[in-house]
């Protein structure tokens, strides 16, 4: 996607879109704190070697140009992600990144490793290491992550 393509996903000036920062690991924090000075907000980290915010449109060439940044993804709108099945839940399969809505993980994002019934099996990051933990189908929400990152 080169500059005019990415430049064209933002709605006016006045909103900022949603961006996905691919990041070289370890370089995500560096990355992060640049942006939250650039004003974007809701800067998330939702797993290694990536950054999610919504930028303002001049603040999206400026990010391009840190160290470490390798692309710049525009992301949908989650109210359109979501309007597009009709208003129900993304169906949860394996290896989808999910956000734990519940629970003792709440807010935490892993990714899908096992579907039991209405159970899912989601492997978290927890201090350092991989934990998997069950929850329901219904305590998870799956993060609309853009095409090139399945």
């Amino acid at each position: 996607m080169n500059n005019n393509e990415a430049n064209g996903c933002v709605v006016d000036d006045r909103s900022p879109a949603r961006w996905a920062f691919d990041v070289t690991p370890g370089r995500e924090r560096h990355v992060a704190e640049h942006m939250a000075e650039l004003g974007c907000t809701n800067v998330e980290r939702p797993t290694k070697g990536y950054v999610i915010a919504a930028c303002p449109p001049t603040a999206v060439p400026v990010i391009r140009g840190l160290s470490g940044v390798v692309r710049a993804l525009p992301l949908l709108d989650t109210d359109l992600f979501d309007e597009s099945f009709g208003g129900m839940p993304l169906p949860v399969k394996i290896s989808d990144v999910v956000q734990v809505g519940t629970g003792p993980y709440a807010h935490m994002n892993g990714i899908v490793r096992a579907l039991d019934g209405e159970d899912l099996l989601v492997d978290v990051s927890l201090m350092g290491r991989i934990v998997r933990v069950r929850t329901k189908v219904t305590h998870v929400s799956v993060l609309p992550l853009p095409e090139p990152w399945r």
